[in-house]
């Protein structure tokens, strides 16, 4: 599921609800194994000094005063109190993360971060009218965000409200971070949603462009689907070892299915 937002947030990979099955989703083996569970700033150096101030006399250069870009910035405790909230979500810690989460809005309203974390936890709890409510907030702050839109779809999704979900993801196929993992959601609302002879066009259509993460995902759901067990491992399979040095690239697709309770593949396949 998905700090994508926030899944992905933090770390984009759509929000909180595109990755959050469970605390060890961000981990997830670059090589898919199909019989085991699988879990939902760096500073730049400063430049060297020139030594273009060097002279070849004993004239004594002046140094410039420090740049207020230079000096230490002091710690936000805001930006704090959000990490430890964050902290105790991705640990499991659902409670606590939503105490800590819930006292931060308290005292900066318009914090979106706060707001998508806060949805996040209330998603996982399935508080769905207060994650909505949240998410909503989020995205009256920023209207723009993709991400944010991208995740009110995916709360709709984790309700089985797939029609409604559906319509969330189109708005945002054409993202360039997000649009591949959003056309592979459309796909599956059909899939789930007894629009099976769309979904099937749609199949199609990935099959045509090829060499994206939902040609490989959306032939193994398909496969799953239809109990097709052997053709679905291989598929996931296929996805691990050509994402393999990318292995966070493919985690959300894998969640998807995870959630939907695809995964672990708990048979062989019937063909």
């Amino acid at each position: 599921m998905a700090l994508t937002g926030m899944l992905a947030g933090f770390v984009f990979v759509p929000g909180l609800l595109a990755q959050a099955t469970t605390p060890e989703s961000a981990t997830t083996p670059a090589v898919i194994d199909t019989s085991a569970t699988i879990p939902a700033t760096l500073t730049a150096p400063l430049p060297p000094v020139s030594d273009a101030t060097a002279t070849t006399s004993a004239t004594v250069v002046t140094p410039l005063p420090a740049s207020a870009d230079s000096q230490p910035k002091p710690a936000d405790p805001t930006q704090d109190a959000l990490q430890a909230a964050y902290h105790s979500y991705i640990t499991g810690d659902l409670d606590t993360a939503l105490d800590k989460v819930s006292a931060l809005i308290k005292i900066d309203s318009r914090n979106k971060q706060a707001f998508l974390l806060r949805g996040s936890i209330y998603a996982q709890q399935k508080q769905w009218d207060k994650a909505e409510y949240d998410y909503e907030v989020a995205h009256v702050l920023d209207p723009n965000s993709a991400m944010i839109i991208f995740d009110q779809a995916e709360l709709k999704f984790m309700q089985k409200k797939y029609d409604d979900a559906r319509t969330g993801f189109l708005g945002v196929q054409n993202d360039k971070d997000l649009g591949d993992f959003a056309t592979f959601k459309v796909f599956l609302c059909d899939l789930f949603g007894n629009h099976q002879d769309v979904a099937a066009k749609e199949l199609d259509a990935l099959n045509q462009v090829g060499g994206n993460p939902s040609y490989y995902f959306g032939n193994a759901a398909w496969d799953l689907v239809h109990n097709k067990t052997d053709a679905a491992s291989d598929w996931l399979k296929s996805a691990g070892r050509i994402y393999a040095n990318a292995p966070q690239k493919i985690s959300n697709y894998t969640a998807s299915l995870t959630s939907l309770g695809y995964l672990p593949i708990k048979s062989n396949s019937t063909e």
